[in-house]
């Protein structure tokens, strides 16, 4: 026996839902959205927000201003503090070394001085000494080509002691004239020679006289 295709279609239950009437209660979630809406401001709330934000910004840009304005000033402090400080260091440098320099001027005239002062009785016999080798030199050549002259000489004892020390051999031909004078003077015939110390010593007195 054949069974109809009907027979083989599953059957479903449907559930039944209750329909509420006027007077049944129900809990309901209401949703209020006017709590989430921020409450209209009027205009003279708006303009007093305004202000107390263009103060706020007003303050913070007067204050990020002066800062500026202050760190410039100390940038610029620093450095003209530095400026001086190298300033002072080359002024106290230069006056070191100028007041050094003139301790060692001072120090040196006195040396020099004091040493003029010692070394000038050696330097005036010195100068004697050579001016009377001199002399006595210029007088044995001019008495060569003249043998059995006679020769004055005149001056000083001290000197003419010199001379006659070191012409031992002609000293029977020297006719010796003591004199109070500072030159050694020779006449042989018509030649007169002499020594010009005191030319000498004047210069050197010069000298000892710019030193001082």
């Amino acid at each position: 026996m054949s069974l109809s295709a009907a027979t083989h279609i599953p059957v479903l239950s449907v559930p039944k839902f209750k329909s509420f009437g006027v007077s049944d209660d129900a809990l309901v979630e209401v949703l209020d959205h006017s709590a989430d809406q921020a409450p209209e401001l009027s205009e003279p709330d708006i303009r007093q927000a305004e202000y107390d934000r263009g103060l706020v910004e007003g303050d913070s840009r007067t204050k990020a201003h002066y800062e500026a304005l202050l760190e410039h000033d100390r940038e610029a402090h620093a450095k003209s503090l530095e400026e001086e400080r190298l300033r002072y260091e080359m002024r106290e440098s230069a006056n070191v070394s100028a007041a050094i320099e003139g301790c060692l001027d001072v120090m040196e005239q006195r040396i020099s001085y004091s040493m003029s002062r010692l070394l000038t009785p050696f330097l005036k016999e010195r100068i004697v000494d050579q001016l009377v080798s001199a002399f006595a030199e210029n007088l044995k050549k001019l008495s060569e080509d003249r043998e059995g002259k006679l020769i004055r000489l005149r001056g000083p004892d001290a000197l003419i002691a010199q001379v006659l020390e070191q012409l031992p051999q002609m000293k029977d031909r020297i006719d010796v004239q003591p004199a109070d004078q500072v030159e050694l003077e020779a006449l042989l015939d018509e030649t007169t020679i002499e020594t010009r110390l005191a030319q000498w010593l004047g210069q050197l007195d010069t000298l000892q006289q710019e030193t001082e």
